[in-house]
């Protein structure tokens, strides 16, 4: 459990970068496997960021406390969730802060988090061929051998 939530998180944070935005905490030691407080550019209100991708988007972001508050906005990474519900996070939040005017490309951050979950994912364990069905094994000239496994690279 601990080490998926760190893979997840890793994943926004692969995002942020290529947002070229920045997390709060200052080090690596400071992240969090529970949730990303992403600082949004000056001139920027990370409550408006939070206001547009509820309203718009229907997507939950966590805002900025105290005196932090409109210079942040927060992804979290904790509980039931994967790997697809955390790449419509991050569209979301990409959407959200174009519209508001981060300068940011879109699919960036869902490129960043998809290539780094990709590249982490635990191999499958091989699947176990389906039978052949006895219609198709009595059919003339239908080859019956089961296929053999491919190995991922």
């Amino acid at each position: 459990m601990f080490a998926r939530h760190h893979r997840l998180a890793e994943g926004v944070r692969a995002a942020v970068k290529a947002w070229g935005l920045r997390l709060c905490a200052r080090a690596p030691k400071w992240y969090s496997d529970t949730v990303s407080a992403i600082i949004v550019p000056e001139g920027i209100n990370g409550a408006d960021v939070i206001d547009v991708a509820f309203r718009r988007y229907n997507l939950a972001l966590g805002a900025g406390l105290a005196r932090l508050a409109g210079k942040l906005f927060r992804i979290g990474h904790l509980g039931d969730l994967n790997e697809l519900m955390l790449a419509g996070a991050i569209a979301g939040a990409e959407m959200a802060m174009r519209d508001v005017g981060v300068k940011i490309p879109l699919g960036a951050g869902v490129t960043a988090a998809q290539d780094h979950w990709c590249r982490t994912a635990a191999p499958l364990p091989a699947r176990a061929a389906a039978p052949v069905s006895p219609d198709v094994q009595s059919q003339p000239g239908v080859k019956t051998t089961q296929p053999r496994s491919v190995a991922r690279a």
